[in-house]
């Protein structure tokens, strides 16, 4: 049966930038013991210390496998592999000696892709990084009155994180970390083109820091016979360091809203592709594609109504004028191109009755999404998943 995986890839592009080792000297307290997220002066965390750690932290190695190996190819890096063998002269020279044939013939034998993860190796950041995440989580939780979708919690220690991370009853476990990788692998064979003699084999990968800090995935399949369902992803991957260290602080919040209200966004782009007579690759994508920006825009509302709360509770001493700043950066990627009005309209409604409006009528929000502030006039484009009109020059 042939099927069409179309992934809804909720990340974070924003990479982290290393400063001076000062770290280390820091091995102090690094909060002070609570009792409860209710009770704010037992949970506030050292700001300077936390921006500190996040600034000073990214690392790329050691790289740990994690997760499933995908066997695919990836057209843009196999080109970049042939591109270097054909530009790698000695290379091939030897593969003549080898092989004793001027005339060489190749074939693809094999091409995979591999998450892989660097852990962090700080316990002390780790313990606060973690420490931090499950408290903001908690409560994100009883704010929201939202169920807690988690396993756990932890700090990746290194093991095969699918295998440590059983998904029972449809829980997601959470996995902090300083890095993420996707290592891209090639196996060639060559062979002399004058026998079926002996044969020389070559492995190329690519390695590709992602930039994600936080991500959470879930996949439309479409079988041959158009029926649709959804594949979760049993775990989160949560990094903890970033250019701008705020979106650090972010990523628990972030991804938590993500998980709960995934659900309401899959009902809702079933039943756009149920009434669609053209359910085609291009439809799918489009359809899918919009509604990443529509549930972008409803947690991104959340987000910005929920930090200053998180951090009023948890680092007082960090300036919360920073949440614009970073609320504006991401105006650079498509995918937040509803944004401003998401922000807008759970500030109109507050978020208790938007999460409610999200659970009950998502389509009511994406519709939301066009109208113009009150008093206003919007030269907006309009929130739609039609395709758009042939060009008549084309």
């Amino acid at each position: 049966m042939c099927l069409s995986r179309i992934a809804l890839y909720l990340k974070a592009l924003i990479r982290g930038l290393g400063l001076s080792a000062i770290v280390a000297l820091l091995a102090v307290c690094l909060l002070q013991p609570g009792k409860s997220w209710g009770n704010p002066p037992d949970n506030r965390l050292d700001a300077e210390l936390f921006r500190a750690f996040i600034l000073d932290g990214e690392q790329r190695d050691p790289l740990v496998a994690f997760g499933e190996i995908r066997h695919q190819v990836v057209p843009s890096l196999s080109q970049e592999n042939r591109a270097y063998l054909s530009d790698n002269k000695n290379l091939m020279e030897d593969i003549r000696a080898e092989l004793a044939s001027d005339a060489l013939r190749w074939r693809l034998a094999q091409a995979s892709t591999q998450r892989m993860i660097v852990p962090e190796q700080r316990s002390h950041y780790a313990a606060l990084f973690e420490h931090y995440c499950q408290s903001a989580v908690e409560f994100v939780l009883a704010r929201t009155r939202l169920p807690n979708p988690y396993l756990a919690i932890a700090t990746f220690q290194g093991e095969d994180g699918l295998g440590a991370a059983p998904n029972a009853g449809g829980g997601v476990t959470a996995y902090l970390v300083n890095h993420i990788a996707d290592v891209y692998t090639e196996e060639y064979v060559f062979f002399s083109a004058e026998d079926s003699g002996p044969q020389v084999k070559i492995e190329l990968s690519n390695r590709e820091y992602t930039g994600e800090l936080g991500s959470y995935s879930s996949y439309l399949i479409d079988d041959e016979d158009q029926n649709l369902e959804f594949v979760h992803s049993p775990y989160s991957l949560w990094r903890n360091n970033a250019e701008d260290p705020l979106n650090v602080l972010i990523v628990p919040v972030e991804e938590t809203l993500h998980i709960a209200l995934r659900q309401f966004t899959e009902g809702a782009i079933e039943h756009r592709l149920a009434t669609r007579s053209d359910r085609s690759r291009a439809i799918i994508d489009q359809v899918v594609e919009e509604w990443v920006a529509v549930e972008e825009a409803a947690v991104g509302g959340l987000v910005r109504q929920l930090m200053p709360e998180i951090m009023s509770r948890f680092l007082p001493d960090w300036p919360q004028a920073n949440i614009d700043a970073t609320f504006q950066a991401r105006q650079s990627f498509d995918k937040y191109r509803y944004l401003n009005q998401g922000v807008r309209i759970v500030e109109e409604l507050g978020i208790e009755t938007f999460i409610d409006l999200y659970r009950q009528d998502p389509m009511a929000f994406r519709a939301m999404l066009s109208s113009p502030p009150p008093g206003n006039i919007s030269t907006e484009t309009a929130v739609t998943d039609e395709p758009a009109p042939p060009d008549p020059s084309a």
